[in-house]
C-alpha cells in the first residue's frame, strides 16, 4: 500500500500576520496525519510544487536562514521516508501513527529556532486541550518576540547571557518581579521540553542563575465576621456585584472551590445531592454534599446550557477567553464589594479558598481533611498553603513566651 508524504501549508490555521503552519502531510491506508515542523511561513514564500521555502517578496527570513530551514526540512523528509521503508520491509501492517511515532522521528525538528519551536508547543497544548498552558506560551512568545526584535533566533543562542538580557529587558519595560519569574519559568519549561524532543545544548545551562521562583505574596483570609457580612449583603440593585458576591460565597461554601472549577461545573455533575468534579489544576476527584447555601445559589442562576453558572457558553476550549475575561471582571467587582462592605482584606476569588482553609484549620480540622477538601495532591502542599496564616497564632505564642513579667 502506497504511503504519500507532502510538505504543505496548513491553511486551516492562520496567524495574524498571514502566515501558516508548515506541515508534513502523511497519508497511509486512507488515514491522514499532520506533522508540524515548527515553521510558519506566508504563502508567497513557499513553493509547494518544490516543497521548499523561497526568498520571495515579503519574506521575513534571511537567505542564510532559508538555506538552513530547507536543509532541516529535507532532513525531516528523509527521516520520514526512511521510517516508511523500514516499516514496509517488515511486511507487516502498520498505521500512519507508526510512521510518525515520536520515539522514531524525535521532536518534529522545530528546536533549531526558538519562536518556531514555541509555535509547535502551542499547537500541541491546544490539541491536548490544555488551553491555559497554550495561553501562557502565547504570552511568553509575544514577550520574547518583542525582545528579540528579529524574525527568530536559533535555540543555541538561548544561553546564560541571552536569559540575563531578556530579564533586563523585562525589568526595563516595567514588568514586576513575579511577571518576570512567570516568563522565565515558561521559557525554561520550553527549553527543557526542547531537550526532551532532541535538542542538544552546549555549554552551561542557561537558567542555572535565573530567578524563576515567584516572590511570596501576602495571602490573607477573611474572618468569620467578614464572611457573615458578605452573606447578609443586599446587592439586588446592582446585579453584577450581586453575581460576583454570590460566586465568592459559593466558592467558600464549596470547600474553597477554585474559580476555574466553578466556571466548568455542569448540571450533570450533581447527582443525588452530591457534587462531583475533577479539579482543573491537579485533576483530583472531589465530592461535595450540596449544602442548603450552595443549593440556593445554584437555583438562583438557571442556565440554558449545560453549565451550572452563566459564565461561559460552548466548549471550554473556545470559552477560555470568556473565562479569563470573567475572572478579571469578577475580581474588579469584588474590590468594589469590599469597599461597600468595609472589608479591609483584599477581596479576590482566590481569598475565598484561603478563607475556607483557614477557618477549617481554626476549627481544628486535620491537615489531611483540609488537603482533601482543597483537592491538593499532598498534605505537604496544604501545609505550605496554610503557612502564611500562622502569623497571628505565632504572635500569641510569642507574646506568652516573651512576657517575662
Amino acid at each position: 500500500m502506497i504511503t504519500s508524504v507532502k510538505l504543505m501549508l496548513n491553511k486551516s490555521r492562520i496567524l495574524n500576520n498571514g502566515s501558516y503552519p508548515l506541515v508534513f502531510q502523511v497519508i497511509h491506508n486512507r488515514r491522514k496525519k499532520l506533522l508540524y515542523t515548527g515553521y510558519r511561513v506566508k504563502e508567497e514564500v513557499f513553493d509547494e510544487s518544490e516543497g521548499k521555502i523561497i526568498n520571495g517578496t515579503g519574506s521575513s527570513f534571511t537567505a542564510k536562514e532559508v538555506v538552513k530551514m530547507n536543509r532541516e526540512l529535507r532532513k525531516m523528509c528523509n527521516q520520514i521516508d526512511t521510517r516508511i521503508r523500514q516499516l514496509e520491509r517488515t511486511r507487516e501492517e502498520f498505521t500512519v501513527e507508526d510512521v510518525l511515532a515520536q520515539n522514531v522521528l524525535g521532536s518534529g525538528k522545530p528546536q533549531f529556532y526558538l519562536l518556531q519551536y514555541i509555535n509547535t508547543q502551542i499547537e500541541r497544548k491546544q490539541e491536548l486541550k490544555k488551553v491555559g498552558m497554550a495561553a501562557a506560551y502565547k504570552s511568553t512568545r509575544s514577550s520574547l518576540a518583542k525582545f528579540i526584535s528579529r524574525p527568530d533566533v536559533r535555540m543555541s543562542e538561548v544561553d546564560l547571557a541571552f536569559v540575563r538580557r531578556y530579564e533586563d529587558f523585562l525589568y526595563s519595560n516595567g514588568a514586576s518581579g513575579n511577571t518576570i519569574s512567570y516568563y522565565l519559568r515558561n521559557l525554561r519549561s520550553l527549553y527543557n521540553q526542547a531537550i526532551v524532543d532532541g535538542y542538544h545544548p552546549r555549554g552551561e545551562y542557561p537558567f542555572a542563575k535565573a530567578q524563576t521562583r515567584p516572590a511570596k505574596t501576602v495571602k490573607r483570609a477573611l474572618s468569620r465576621k467578614d464572611m457573615q457580612i458578605l452573606a447578609d449583603l443586599d446587592l439586588t440593585n446592582e446585579p453584577q456585584l450581586e453575581f460576583a458576591c454570590d460566586l465568592y460565597l459559593f466558592s467558600f461554601y464549596a470547600q474553597g472551590m477554585a474559580f476555574v472549577d466553578i466556571v466548568l461545573l455542569k448540571k450533570a455533575d450533581i447527582c443525588n445531592g452530591v457534587l462531583t468534579y475533577y479539579r482543573h489544576k491537579s485533576k483530583q476527584l472531589i465530592r461535595i454534599v450540596v449544602s442548603p447555601q450552595m443549593k440556593v445559589l445554584i437555583d438562583k442562576y438557571g442556565t440554558e446550557n449545560e453549565y451550572l453558572f452563566p459564565i461561559i457558553s460552548g466548549e471550554y476550549a473556545s470559552g477560555y477567553k470568556q473565562y479569563r475575561l470573567a475572572l478579571g471582571r469578577i475580581n474588579r467587582y469584588l474590590k468594589r464589594i469590599a469597599v461597600v462592605a468595609d472589608i479591609k482584606v483584599p477581596l479576590t476569588t482566590y481569598t475565598a479558598r484561603h478563607t475556607w482553609a483557614t477557618l477549617a484549620r481554626d476549627y481544628g480540622a486535620p491537615v489531611s481533611v483540609i488537603s482533601a477538601g482543597l483537592g491538593h495532591t499532598s498534605e505537604e502542599m496544604t501545609r505550605v498553603y496554610l503557612k502564611d496564616f500562622d502569623v497571628s497564632m505565632l504572635n500569641q505564642v510569642n507574646s506568652m513566651v516573651t512576657n517575662l513579667s
